[in-house]
């Protein structure tokens, strides 16, 4: 993975905007992210591990009825609307791909919440929005895309009112057990070129003006997404082949599998409140 060279904003919103994303739908009621299980006997599906990822994050973002909150990439807009009616909520999700904002705006009229929970197509490192205008913020596994981690967490530190929690999940590189070789490589990776060194996440959250109230390990806990994924685009190759060709295919068969066999490959979760 290359470690170097941060992605473009336009290129992540040209990523997501690309058809195989219309098919990603289908999955876990259009959730984009990893899974957790809270343990090795949890029986939870791959599309309600999910839904548990999104609880863990309601919890630590812990609002309070009729609170503001900015959802900084919102993907396809099911994380923004399970916290809408988990906790009475009104969101404010955004993405820089045209087409998962329109699809999450669509998705949020037909489940009847459109009047709590919009989408906008803006770049997390310029908000426009105004200083103290939400009362929580988080980002479920964004910011791996965000050139600029601490910008972004600077732009949320203004925008979010004192007290404000901002929980974050996303992968971020660990050290592997001594001894332990890597295993695979991913090709066309600059989409995730963002990744922190975990020991240096809580620096990032100090530098935008954050106080640190979390920082935990769950690479254990999602682990089991990988084989979630290619379980499911192996069930759907056709579609997926319709879309991006055997090669194509391919490509995003191998990609997904190799992220698996990454040992320095880690996922935390990471809480933030402003002073």
């Amino acid at each position: 993975m290359n470690r170097t060279v941060a992605p473009e904003p336009r290129r992540i919103g040209d990523y997501y905007d690309h058809k195989v994303f219309d098919l990603m739908t289908q999955l876990g009621d259009g959730n984009l992210h990893y899974g957790y299980w809270f343990d090795d006997h949890d029986t939870a599906t791959f599309d309600q591990a999910m839904v548990q990822m999104t609880d863990e994050m309601i919890r630590r973002l812990d609002p309070s009825p009729g609170d503001r909150v900015l959802d900084v990439g919102c993907g396809n807009g099911t994380p923004a609307m399970q916290l809408a009616r988990a906790r009475d909520v009104e969101v404010v999700g955004i993405s820089v791909s045209a087409r998962q904002v329109e699809r999450a705006n669509r998705r949020a009229r037909e489940a009847g919440l459109a009047d709590r929970v919009r989408f906008e197509q803006i770049d997390a490192m310029n908000l426009p929005f105004d200083d103290g205008s939400f009362d929580r913020a988080w980002a479920l596994e964004s910011m791996l895309h965000m050139p600029d981690k601490q910008r972004v967490l600077t732009e949320v530190h203004r925008v979010v009112r004192p007290g404000a929690r901002v929980p974050v999940a996303d992968m971020v590189y660990v050290s592997p057990e001594p001894g332990r070789p890597r295993t695979a490589t991913v090709s066309d990776t600059t989409i995730y070129a963002s990744l922190t060194d975990i020991e240096d996440y809580p620096g990032v959250f100090r530098a935008a003006g954050f106080t640190v109230v979390e920082l935990t390990d769950i690479t254990r806990e999602t682990a089991r997404t990988y084989d979630g994924y290619v379980d499911w685009i192996r069930a759907h190759r056709d579609e997926y082949v319709d879309i991006i060709g055997v090669q194509g295919y391919e490509l995003f068969l191998h990609n997904q599998a190799a992220l698996g066999k990454m040992p320095e490959l880690g996922y935390i979760f990471a809480t933030g409140q402003r002073p």
